[in-house]
């Protein structure tokens, strides 16, 4: 199994990288422990040791202080770098990228792929400097995890709570899975839900947060891939790294399609589109007291998905099946051979919990291959897996 350098910096969230330690240890992985001087004043090192059963680095320097190759030897032998908490401080030092410290010097000599999970104050957390640094590291293709929202260790309300654990180390497994595996690829995932205007300030839409699309562009940048986001109406931050176009209606978006699907290899239609819209938008804002009742003359949009399907060279295309109640499955699978599509993701909107606005989903995912199932799992999990059923099939298409 992979080994992971978990590294541990200041915080009170500190404690909780004891569990992060203890779950990738239940799952088969090996795990070193490197603290910052600031994590030994909230968890001692001899917890860690005695967890781990092995040596918890904290000093660049030995006893003697004579400089050494300890880091090194820590960089070239994990397969994983993990900083969890990331304190606002750590993120800092990382982006400018200093290696005084035994943490700063291994991540400096570090080849692998790196994971952070920031803890730190709201206000920390949403200053310009902060979001700044995060930006730069996630250029350079460190993945990071966000921090969850709730009650604060000071008593304020709000992001900045370190992610929960298993979702930690669901995401470095996610993370070692697929690194590589997409890189000189182009990957371009539609996401959101579209909004096809009744007059200047009214529409018909749908639920769709666009998370899932989002999870699905992240994964693929992650895995190397230059990703291309069809974005309808998603308010969600944006990633360093990822190509985003606005495409607020059906029209929009089936535009925004048919010019970016050539250059692309793989296609995830993860948007909501919707299968009607106003025949003929008013100019004016419809006045209710003088309208009373109001009849809606809809007409039906393009079919995106199958137009680009009926189009397409070398292209992988995956389409999803957003259906409600336990007949959908079915109705997923006749959809596929429909469209003429190599895999769909289906998922019942109708199960409690998993619906657009939730981080997690819970999915099957279909192909003529056979079904793969992904029990509630979060977005980004299920994102790695529906880009792991992509994998055979891309490279048969090469």
């Amino acid at each position: 199994m992979p080994e992971i350098l978990l590294g541990v910096s200041g915080g009170i969230a500190a404690y909780k990288a004891v569990d992060v330690m203890r779950i990738l240890q239940r799952r088969g992985h090996g795990v070193t422990v490197v603290m910052t001087r600031s994590a030994q004043r909230f968890v001692g090192p001899a917890t860690f040791s005695a967890l781990s059963g092995r040596p918890v680095g904290v000093d660049l320097f030995g006893a003697e202080e004579r400089p050494g190759y300890g880091h090194l030897e820590l960089a070239r032998s994990h397969d994983l770098a993990l900083v969890a908490p990331a304190s606002a401080n750590t993120v800092a030092r990382m982006a400018a990228g200093l290696g005084d410290g035994l943490l700063g010097a291994t991540l400096l000599a570090f080849e692998g792929p790196v994971v952070i999970a920031p803890a730190m104050n709201t206000r920390m957390y949403l200053h310009p400097a902060t979001a700044a640094n995060l930006a730069l590291l996630r250029a350079r293709g460190v993945q990071e995890i966000d921090p969850a929202s709730g009650l604060l260790a000071d008593g304020d309300i709000g992001v900045g709570r370190l992610a929960d654990p298993v979702d930690i180390v669901d995401a470095v497994e996610a993370r070692l899975a697929g690194a590589g595996t997409l890189a000189g690829r182009r990957v371009l995932v539609s996401a959101g839900g579209t909004r096809e205007p009744i007059d200047p300030v009214r529409f018909v839409g749908n639920r769709s947060s666009g998370r899932m699309g989002w999870a699905i562009a992240e994964a693929a940048r992650r895995r190397g891939a230059e990703v291309t986001v069809l974005a309808s109406n998603v308010d969600l931050p944006r990633r360093a790294g990822i190509r985003y176009v606005d495409a607020p209606t059906a029209a929009d978006l089936h535009a925004a399609a048919l010019a970016e699907f050539p250059a692309c290899d793989v296609l995830v239609m993860a948007a909501a589109v919707a299968d009607f819209r106003p025949g003929a938008p008013l100019e004016g804002k419809i006045d209710k007291s003088a309208e009373g009742r109001l009849a809606l003359d809809l007409e039906p949009t393009a079919d995106i998905l199958s137009d680009l399907a009926s189009r397409r060279e070398r292209q992988v295309v995956v389409g999803f099946a957003a259906e409600h109640g336990p007949a959908g499955l079915e109705r997923a699978r006749a959809k596929r051979v429909r469209k003429g599509l190599h895999l769909i993701v289906h998922n019942d909107v109708s199960v409690e919990g998993i619906g657009f606005e939730s981080g997690e989903n819970a999915v099957t995912i279909i192909g003529e291959a056979g079904e793969e199932t992904v029990e509630r799992a979060t977005k980004d999990v299920c994102a790695e897996r529906i880009l792991d059923a992509v994998a055979p099939i891309l490279a048969a298409t090469a």
